[in-house]
């Protein structure tokens, strides 16, 4: 709907793509498999505390007719940005399932570096694909857990917790 419009922009400017060109968009998109992204999310967890969380990463997409698959690498700095506050950052990676080319069914597992130590972490979650010409903006969300929950000087990042975000993806 967002590339529509932008379309009708354009068609109204006399710039817009044709009918042709929109579709060797998405067969590039397809076709190059390696893509980098950028995550913006917030992370909520069980004390009600909100989290700013930002990623880069990578993802290897490899598509099929009709579904796909793809393998990905994410780094995320979780909390307050420029160093302010306690510096919490997950590093790990993933694996993603396509059963439309528009959804993606995710599962990641990575370490959680926190103020008390590091923590495995867990998280499974579920995005829809809206490409504008090369590039991709996938809300999601996703819920996660993590080991040590029960410790007595476990932080509020530790235990279950989710995310509702966006990833723009190129």
């Amino acid at each position: 709907m967002l590339t529509a419009l932008i379309v009708t922009i354009m068609n109204a400017a006399g710039v817009a793509p044709t009918p042709a060109q929109m579709q060797k968009y998405e067969l590039d998109f397809r076709e190059r498999m390696h893509h980098v992204h950028i995550d913006f999310s917030g992370t909520r967890t069980a004390f009600r505390q909100k989290n700013i969380t930002i990623g880069i990463g990578y993802e290897y997409h490899i598509d099929r007719q009709f579904n796909g698959v793809s393998f990905e690498v994410l780094g995320q700095k979780i909390g307050r940005l420029l160093f302010q506050g306690t510096q919490d950052w997950w590093v790990g990676g993933g694996i993603g399932w396509w059963p439309i080319r528009t959804v993606k069914v995710f599962m990641q597992a990575g370490a959680l570096f926190d103020d008390v130590g590091t923590a495995t972490q867990g998280r499974v979650g579920v995005g829809y694909n809206l490409r504008l010409f090369m590039i991709a903006i996938m809300p999601y969300v996703y819920f996660q857990t993590t080991d040590g929950a029960r410790s007595p000087d476990a932080t509020p990042l530790r235990g279950f917790s989710w995310a509702i975000g966006a990833r723009i993806q190129y």
